[in-house]
């Protein structure tokens, strides 16, 4: 409700009279503060202009400086120098968008310093359609510093010396990774929340449809495809991984059992140090993955730490092919709840494709193909099930609960089941694009 002053004579009420004119004196000040308040809001978020298009000999991060909510920095072909920071953002409705003008020409954003190509500190901000790279050793691509309900997508990174994407510094909600192309990393390509799990987490993180190809890193580094740390979930979904250094995919797992991660319809092939894809705590879901030509596993159940986190595991349908050291590998020792429901494996090694059953560890309709006729053409890179496969084969024990509702190509599943990642008889993967 709107405060009302009443003016009185003060021949009527002499009493009344100072209280009076000092309730006005405070509503005069209250309403030129506001003023005030209002006009640096306006200054601060101007009034979206429609697309504001620039090219390379503009200077980019001076264009970032004045942006606002429904604000378009629309970039033509060309090089650009980066290095800058984006500390304004937009609205849940009304980001700020940062893309190429032309996707069939992305822009291509640079530095020859030790500096990140783009931080982000503010939320509500789309980067679509940008190359970067390449940079010096340790300056990342794009390195989220604050900020909630930040996408990028159909972005390229070449050759960067750093991370292409990185969330590690506060914690972060609602951020996209989706429809990117990383190629010859040299550090961990996608790096999401922080090592101890206290200082922050990334939560409601989605990462999609990404081509990561060729990732090293200095011999003290481990070089993941990527990774989401302690108490940081994610949904990791239609990822083409190859020829990393270390796991293609990593997930640490919650102290919070109502925190669940999801790994399914990835294709990771070629770590030459670790599993493919790597489980180091639950609660998470691994399923419709086909993982294969791993140093050691496709999936690979790690205590990490030894935090005591396997637990609220399910590997479900997942086909595993040609690791050196099996198919599903799981700690022999310690406490464990995890199921393991309807894999498929084969194996290049006389190492076991799946783990022994124990305690904790239950094993329900998985097939080992390594005497079998299972896939249509393994090493050209078709899992699905060929002729007379016992992938399909109606008198195979299998589970029936926990099933996925789809495969690996998103084909609906049948009742009973296929073993394996993919339900029928399909194209082979293609490494060139998304899955």
């Amino acid at each position: 409700m709107t405060d009302r002053v009443r003016f009185v004579d003060p021949s009527h009420d002499a009493a009344a009279y100072p209280r009076t004119v000092r309730k006005a004196t405070r509503l005069i000040r209250s309403a030129a503060l506001k003023s005030v308040v209002l006009a640096k809001l306006f200054l601060v978020f101007p009034a979206a202009a429609g697309p504001v298009e620039i090219g390379p000999d503009a200077d980019l991060c001076s264009a970032l400086r004045q942006v606002g909510p429904g604000t378009e920095i629309v970039l033509q072909p060309g090089a650009y120098r980066a290095g800058c920071a984006v500390r304004r953002g937009g609205l849940p409705q009304s980001p700020v968008v940062i893309r190429a003008a032309d996707p069939e020409r992305p822009p291509q954003l640079s530095h020859p310093g030790l500096v990140n190509l783009l931080e982000i500190r503010a939320s509500d901000i789309v980067i679509r359609g940008l190359a970067f790279g390449p940079t010096m050793a340790g300056a990342d691509g794009v390195r989220v510093i604050v900020g909630n309900r930040i996408t990028i997508e159909d972005s390229q990174f070449t050759q960067l010396g750093g991370v292409a994407v990185a969330a590690n510094h506060t914690s972060v909600h609602g951020l996209t990774v989706r429809n990117n192309v990383i190629t010859n990393s040299r550090e961990t390509a996608l790096y999401f929340g922080c090592h101890d799990g206290i200082n922050c987490s990334v939560t409601g993180l989605v990462v999609v449809g990404n081509r990561i190809t060729g990732v090293t890193a200095p011999n003290s580094e481990i070089g993941y495809g990527i990774q989401v740390k302690l108490n940081s979930s994610a949904v990791i979904r239609d990822n083409i991984i190859v020829d990393t250094k270390g796991p293609g995919i990593m997930v640490y797992g919650s102290r919070d059992l109502t925190t669940v991660s999801v790994v399914e319809r990835n294709f990771v092939r070629g770590s030459r140090t670790s599993s493919g894809i790597v489980v180091g705590g639950g609660p998470v879901v691994v399923r419709n993955n086909v993982s294969g030509w791993n140093a050691e596993a496709g999936v690979g159940l790690e205590n990490y730490g030894r935090r005591g986190l396997l637990r609220g595991i399910a590997v479900t349908h997942n086909t595993v092919y040609a690791n050196d050291q099996g198919g599903i590998l799981a700690p022999t020792s310690g406490t464990l709840d995890v199921v393991l429901r309807n894999n498929a494996g084969a194996g290049r090694s006389t190492a076991p494709i799946f783990p022994a059953a124990r305690p904790g560890l239950h094993l329900i309709g998985n097939l080992n193909c390594a005497w079998l006729q299972c896939f249509a053409d393994p090493e050209g890179l078709d899992f699905s099930p060929g002729p007379g496969s016992l992938l399909r084969g109606l008198s195979l024990p299998r589970a029936m609960d926990g099933v996925p509702a789809d495969d690996f190509f998103g084909a609906p599943r049948g009742i009973p089941p296929a073993v394996g990642a993919i339900e029928r008889p399909a194209r082979p993967i293609r490494l060139e694009g998304r899955p």
